[in-house]
């Protein structure tokens, strides 16, 4: 009687191709974790610009913008509107509000924001500029001071100062 022919194993092949398994899922990991990696950085590093209003009882007021974010704001653009019509400047803003500029001494908003940082937006100078609560609430729900902002990683915010969520 002959002898059954025997079936060698060529581990050299399957070697190879578990090798290439691991290295095409080590590969796809390490991809994966720094997409996460990056994710994260963005949301750790997002700027968050806001507005604060500070009123005082003897109708002095001023608004400041704040970094409250945990990383810088780029301001990239903006604009002043009075009762929906866009204005150039704060003087023709003051203009169409019928209000004196003389009164209030406005900020460089348009700026590079640290994280904290805080900036001017309005301020009244003097007695005569004073208002009542609901004079300026009035005055605020008339206005849209925009401000577009963006991260480290180029992504765009918007800041609104102002607009119908004064109106009484």
């Amino acid at each position: 009687m002959t002898e059954p022919l025997k079936k060698t194993v060529n581990w050299e092949k399957y070697t190879a191709l578990s090798s290439m398994l691991v290295a095409v899922c080590a590969l796809v990991i390490s991809i994966w974790q720094s997409y996460s990696i990056q994710q994260h950085n963005k949301l750790s590093l997002r700027p968050y610009l806001e507005q604060m209003l500070n009123t005082n009882l003897n109708g002095s007021w001023d608004i400041h913008i704040y970094n409250q974010g945990m990383g810088p704001a780029q301001v990239v653009g903006g604009y002043l509107k009075v009762d929906g019509i866009e204005k150039p400047d704060f003087d023709s803003f003051f203009d169409a509000l019928g209000e004196d500029k003389d009164c209030y001494t406005t900020g460089m908003i348009g700026r590079f924001y640290k994280v904290g940082d805080q900036q001017v937006v309005l301020r009244t100078l003097n007695e005569s500029c004073f208002k009542s609560r609901e004079k300026l609430f009035e005055m605020l729900s008339r206005i849209e001071i925009v401000l577009n902002y963006q991260s480290l990683y180029g992504e765009s915010y918007q800041l609104v100062i102002g607009g119908p969520q004064y109106a009484g």
